[in-house]
């Protein structure tokens, strides 16, 4: 058997090909790309960044009371 090195095996090779038989029907790639939403991923990173700061100040400002209570 082959290696299959003759076989069209990616999304331009397909295409390319398609167009060669004389298919003109629109072409469907069987998997696209992802589209990342970028804007959605920061806002995403920065509440979480956000929420990770008040929880510091909070345990701080905790800690602090429990200090003065012990002082007293």
């Amino acid at each position: 058997m082959g290696s299959g090195s003759t076989r069209p095996n990616t999304a331009d090779d397909k295409m390319i090909a398609a167009i060669e038989r004389g298919d003109q029907s629109e072409f469907q790639d069987s998997r696209p790309p992802k589209v990342k939403d970028n804007t959605l991923i920061k806002s995403k990173k920065a509440q979480k960044q956000k929420t990770l700061d008040k929880t510091k100040a909070l345990k701080a400002l905790r800690l602090a009371a429990e200090k003065e209570k012990k002082a007293k």
